[in-house]
């Protein structure tokens, strides 16, 4: 059985330091794509290319064929 002296000495932790930022970079993936989920799931997106999209500038389409 290893003693604490052996535990607190132990230079083999590069493996659990790996797992962890393993384990962190997955969970901020996985939480980036809950925050876009969402952000889709209210509209936001649809939103925001409605806004952007050249011919909502204008009700004719002249600003839209000059931007094109």
């Amino acid at each position: 059985m290893p003693s604490v002296r052996g535990i607190v000495r132990e230079r083999a932790a590069q493996g659990t330091v790996e797992y962890a930022l393993t384990v962190l970079a997955l969970l901020a993936l996985i939480l980036g794509m809950a925050a876009l989920w969402r952000v889709a799931e209210r509209g936001w997106l649809a939103d925001a290319a409605v806004k952007a999209a050249s011919h909502g500038l204008e009700g004719d389409g002249y600003v839209d064929i000059a931007l094109y």
